[in-house]
């Protein structure tokens, strides 16, 4: 990869977050939440976007953004209200912008007929179709727009001479005046002539360009094309036009530009500077300059590898602690010292490569306000959406696949949850329904809930349904809470009918596959009339984990620390067998159930009762004592994808490798539970 695609890939991982962070903006605009400074951040975000497109010369992209950008000048200057009709608009142009990026980022395309509407509409909020296109019948066009007046090629090549000073701050900002003269060759640069001098050691200041160029082009471009490109630099460096035969083609200038010999033309002319809208150059419309963190951009790749090296000196670690246990007590004691502060390091270590991986949820939650607004519209129906907890941070790897199920959820919320505005009022209800998003941190693991004030699940059609499919008989009497985790079965579906929104019997089975895939589980709960709520428990890491080792029978297994309340002898505690033959165990005035985890894991041959329960919160199911074998002790475990490496096991969340190199299972406490329930319950249905 050569200096010019390391740029691009940096440019277009910056527009990502640009684009995320205009979408946010925008959204908080439309809905009402926004302020001045919200609307300087999002020009800021389109012209950053249309700067750096410039420097790579990406046309679509600095023409769409150059309207845009027009568009949120205007609004922040106050020439425009932020009223009902341009605020869609707004939101239309985010996405169109983020589809010329992702063209740009493939290499181009065709003309996207969306992208070219959207732009249509902008022209004409920002006042340019009316001056440059009077007579024209104002109508979106269906395919590509003609090309905007500052596009017009010259017949003939003329030579054009500019001169390019970079300013003091340039090198400082992280420009490099070689790189822009190299990519000037793209816009028939034909000559370049040095000129300055470098100052003598004692007063050299290597952050300082002492020099400028004299750039000669030989192009059919329009003047106002060739400064464009250094639009990313507009206030980093001073460019000049020294010489140009014919400025501009025949065709007038777009309302609001005007050129001059040091300006940067139409390109820029729409877009107030700094100075000129009363905000600070370099500086945020308060005056006070913004404090940003540090930050180094890391491919993933090797921060997996870091993990997995952790992953190593974890392993490692309990072999040598293991490998201490067989020597004799002189030796050990004196090596046990090194191995606690090794395990120590190793824990600090570990946690400083979690926090690397470690994102906040909000680049996912940010998205959702404009699926439920989308939604809303497609739906007629009146909704809005208050998140929380968007600044929970969970593992990297989590957040990436978090954005299908969270959609599938929302899209069920706002289709069969949320009832529309009539039906509201006639309930007693506000006509405009609230969508609450949050997450949280529970232990290690993170809590995120989806939760609607709408009709609450019709638990009489979704059993209909479910006899019609012959997923349950006619005469199965079923537990509210089961009828409603009948949703989550592959192909199911209470729409009448199916519409863009829903009705295929796909969503719910996507969010089920896709959260456990995640080694985590989604819980649904549901009061008809008041509303419905899904709770997704995730692991905050996919790598280690503190856990409870435990033995049944010969096998070692691993229960997640944070699931773990107490552990208990049995000798010491009082039992007592219900009618239907399972067992409870008193403790402390309540009544626990157990269960075995000899029967659950299907382990025999093992003659002798267990000894030992372990009291664990099953976060659904309130607490239940597992019968174990043996309490080892706590250790520190690898997390391994048992799937990934061999199938899927039912109560299994992964695998680890011990001390003395053998493999143990990681068990998932709450589908171990629902495991032991099931078995219970088709023993019970053989013993009738």
């Amino acid at each position: 990869m050569d200096d010019n695609e390391d740029y691009q890939a940096l440019f277009f991982t910056e527009c990502g977050e640009l684009l995320g962070d205009l979408h946010e903006q925008i959204d908080q605009l439309v809905d009402g939440q926004g302020d001045s400074e919200t609307v300087n951040a999002a020009f800021r975000a389109v012209h950053s976007v249309k700067g750096g497109a410039a420097a790579f010369g990406f046309d679509a992209l600095i023409a769409f953004a150059h309207v845009f950008e027009t568009v949120m000048d205007r609004i922040r200057s106050g020439k425009m209200a932020l009223s009902s009709e341009v605020g869609p608009v707004l939101v239309r142009a985010g996405d169109a912008l983020e589809v010329l990026v992702e063209q740009a980022r493939d290499g181009g395309g065709p003309a996207d007929a969306m992208v070219e509407r959207v732009r249509f509409e902008l022209e004409e909020l920002a006042g340019l179709r009316s001056a440059a296109n009077e007579g024209e019948a104002q109508t979106p066009p269906a395919a590509a727009a003609p090309a905007a007046p500052e596009e017009m090629l010259f017949e003939e090549t003329r030579e054009v001479a500019l001169r390019f000073a970079p300013g003091p701050d340039f090198l400082n900002r992280g420009h490099d005046p070689l790189r822009v003269i190299r990519a000037a060759r793209d816009m028939d640069l034909i000559g370049v002539e040095p000129e300055g001098d470098v100052a003598p050691i004692e007063s050299f200041d290597p952050w300082t360009c002492p020099f400028a160029w004299t750039l000669r082009f030989d192009t059919t471009l329009p003047q106002s094309k060739l400064l464009a490109f250094f639009d990313l630099y507009d206030d980093t460096c001073e460019i000049t036009v020294l010489s140009d035969p014919d400025p501009e083609p025949s065709a007038q200038p777009p309302e609001g530009a005007s050129p001059r010999p040091n300006d940067p033309g139409p390109a820029q002319a729409a877009a107030a500077t700094p100075a000129e809208s009363g905000e600070p150059k370099g500086e945020v419309a308060s005056g006070t300059r913004t404090s940003v963190s540090k930050t180094l951009r890391v491919e993933l790749m090797r921060i997996d590898r870091l993990v997995n090296l952790v992953g190593e000196i974890v392993i490692t670690q309990a072999v040598l602690a293991q490998k201490l246990t067989e020597t004799d007590a002189a030796t050990s004691l004196e090596i046990g010292h090194s191995v606690e502060a090794m395990t120590r390091q190793t824990r600090e270590l570990q946690e400083s490569v979690m926090a690397i991986r470690a994102q906040p949820v909000k680049s996912v939650f940010s998205r959702m306000p404009r699926v439920v607004r989308d939604l809303a519209d497609t739906l007629k129906k009146e909704a809005r959406m208050v998140v929380s907890g968007e600044h929970t941070e969970v593992d990297t790897t989590v957040i990436e696949e978090l954005a299908e199920p969270l959609t599938h959820m929302l899209r069920n919320s706002m289709d069969h949850g949320l009832e529309g505005p009539e039906e509201r009022a006639a309930a007693g209800k506000p006509r405009i329904g609230t969508i609450r998003l949050s997450a949280e941190h529970r232990g290690e693991r993170v809590i995120i809930t989806i939760e609607d004030d709408g009709r609450g699940i019709n638990r009489a059609r979704v059993q209909e349904k479910a006899i019609e499919a012959g997923l349950i008989g006619p005469d199965d009497q079923l537990p509210p809470e089961e009828i409603d985790q009948l949703i989550f079965h592959p192909g199911f579906s209470t729409a009448a009918e199916v519409s863009s929104v829903s009705g295929r019997g796909v969503g719910m089975d996507v969010v089920k596959k896709k959260i456990q895939s995640l080694g985590g589980r989604c819980l649904l709960t549901s009061t008809p009339g008041k509303g419905t709520k899904f709770t997704i428990t995730l692991p905050l890491t996919l790598a280690v984990l503190d856990g409870m080792t435990i033995c049944v029978g010969d096998e070692r297994f691993i229960l997640p620390l944070s699931s773990v309340v107490e552990a208990l002898r049995l000798e010491n505690c009082v039992i007592e067998r219900l009618p239907d033959n399972s067992r409870v165990l008193a403790r402390r005035g309540e009544y626990l159930r157990l269960m075995s985890l000899r029967s659950a894991l299907g382990v025999e041959g093992v003659a002798a009762p267990e000894e030992m329960a372990i009291v664990v919160d099953t976060e659904t199911n309130g607490h239940i004592a597992l019968l174990v074998d043996e309490l080892i002790g706590q250790r520190q475990v690898v997390l391994k994808s048992l799937e990934a490496n061999f199938r899927r096991v039912d109560g299994v969340s992964g695998a680890t490798i011990l001390g003395d190199g053998r493999v143990a299972l990681i068990l998932d406490v709450p589908s171990l539970v629902a495991l032991g329930a099931s078995q219970h319950f088709k023993s019970q249905e053989t013993f009738h």
